[in-house]
């Protein structure tokens, strides 16, 4: 208990708590923009996180990733655009409940189904982290690297059924990582003569053109009118307290969200679309979804924002990313000297400072969308050709603030134009994140086994954590050709 009042009033500190709150104000309105999403928001604000204490950084990161994937339902309710991928299905019953003038309704339901969810979410991080944790303690550098096998595998399912696609994107992001120097040796591979390269290429420079940048590019090749907004006008507290009558529905989507918050590529849009149909599915009037039945709002509302949370689990515990944006949580913290896993866990109350500021960067979202909802409601008029530049001027901006060089401008650039090809032709983006990050899992514990066995693969398959983890990634990966066997047996 000493450790997490500790923690509460180290989040209470001066710029502590005013990283929590500019983070939040900052998420509401990026994700309040149409198309955005928490990727860009919080891709922007890595950059700026080096110069701060780790606390500040991961509740800034926090702050911005909760109320950017709060901030989307905004443009959903309001003109039918999500704001994130998470925000599809609250298009789904929030714009018809717009257009029947309850568009202040569907906000208060969606800020009740986002805390809860948020709330529970943290409590499953609370509560499993330490579970995790004891698994990290008993794990050596084959468990790691077999483990960074299967998550790699993994991105697979954030393709949609593309799966050789993702795994060809997850592999060359595996490639960009081992640009620069060895981390064993240090010897210098794949810089081609270029001084700039042996550093390697920032993940921040990366993750900035692959979406903040490509979706710019995207943006002004896809000028379109901008939609009719409906105002938020009816009221917004019939909506709040409305979320708060169904608790088994909050409960049964947060705990899915939870669930595809710690699988690995699954990710928001898999959370609240899944809860949407399932509460469709038993539901006793099925037919009033798509058109205003607010069920359909808080199902995918509080999946999404469980989600949100549940995915730093495997992130701060493994250091095996639980989506793309906690990709950038793993980033901040070694940015900072901290390294995932048992590290995290050895720092006294600096754990426990990180859990109370993401619980509160829950409420803060909460409290601070409902009293500012009309005012951020109108962040969705904002014009195409004057996002446009914002968005790049900002980019750039947070690029060049990496290493203070104009080489990394250039490399988001790249990157920018790269990530929107990707787009354009329908290949998951998220996946070449999740392989770059995943790069420097693998690379430095397949050496160390290498070194420790002196040249000798045996460990790989020997060790019993090693061998399940491969004959799980083995499974897993041959799933599809294993149940067709099965059903030809069944017929024969």
């Amino acid at each position: 208990m000493e450790m997490w009042l500790e923690g509460l009033s180290t989040v209470f500190q001066g710029n502590n708590l005013i990283m929590l709150l500019v983070g939040t104000v900052y998420g509401i309105i990026v994700g309040a923009l149409p198309g955005i999403g928490p990727m860009f928001a919080c891709s922007l604000v890595l950059p700026l996180t080096f110069g701060m204490r780790v606390e500040s950084a991961i509740i800034l990161l926090s702050a911005v990733y909760a109320s950017s994937t709060f901030g989307g339902s905004f443009a959903s309710i309001l003109i039918n655009t999500p704001g994130g991928v998470g925000s599809v299905a609250t298009c789904w019953d929030g714009y018809p409940l717009a257009k029947k003038g309850r568009a202040g309704f569907a906000i208060g339901v969606v800020s009740t189904a986002s805390l809860l969810g948020g709330v529970l979410g943290w409590l499953c991080l609370v509560f499993l982290a330490p579970v995790f944790t004891s698994i990290a303690l008993n794990m050596r550098s084959a468990e790691y690297f077999m483990l960074g096998v299967f998550a790699l595998c993994l991105v697979s399912m954030a393709a949609e059924g593309q799966t050789i696609k993702g795994l060809i994107l997850g592999s060359l992001g595996l490639l960009v990582s081992m640009i620069g120097r060895d981390p064993m040796t240090a010897a210098v591979r794949q810089t081609y003569g270029i001084m700039y390269l042996e550093d390697g290429i920032p993940l921040a420079a990366i993750a900035l053109g692959m979406f903040a940048i490509s979706e710019a590019i995207d943006l002004s090749a896809n000028m379109y009118k901008q939609p009719e907004v409906i105002n938020a006008e009816d009221s917004v507290k019939t909506g709040v307290m409305f979320g708060f009558t169904k608790p088994l529905i909050t409960i049964r989507s947060g705990l899915l969200g939870v669930f595809m918050g710690i699988v690995p590529a699954l990710g928001i849009q898999a959370a609240s679309i899944s809860a949407y149909f399932i509460e469709k599915k038993y539901s006793k009037e099925p037919e009033t979804f798509g058109k205003g039945n607010p069920v359909g709002l808080l199902a995918p509302e509080a999946a999404n924002n469980a989600c949100v949370v549940s995915s730093l689990i495997p992130a701060f515990t493994l250091g095996i990313p639980g989506s793309p944006v906690a990709a950038l949580f793993i980033a901040a913290l070694i940015i900072h000297g901290v390294q995932p896993g048992v590290q995290f866990f050895s720092r006294g109350a600096f754990t426990h400072t990180i859990f109370m500021g993401i619980l509160f960067s829950q409420f803060a979202f909460f409290v601070i969308g409902l009293l500012s909802a009309k005012f951020f409601a109108k962040i969705v008029r904002i014009p195409v050709s004057l996002l446009i530049p914002t968005i790049t001027i900002l980019s750039a901006a947070g690029a060049y603030a990496i290493r203070n060089t104009v080489l990394d401008i250039f490399f988001a650039i790249i990157f920018g134009f790269f990530g929107y090809i990707l787009k354009k032709y329908n290949w998951p983006v998220a996946c070449f994140v999740f392989g770059n990050v995943l790069g420097v899992i693998l690379e430095s514990n397949f050496h160390r086994v290498l070194f420790a066995s002196g040249g000798s693969y045996a460990p790989f398959y020997t060790r019993p954590g090693s061998l399940g983890i491969l004959i799980a990634t083995i499974l897993f990966m041959g799933w599809p050709l294993i149940k067709k066997v099965f059903l030809k047996i069944r017929k024969t």
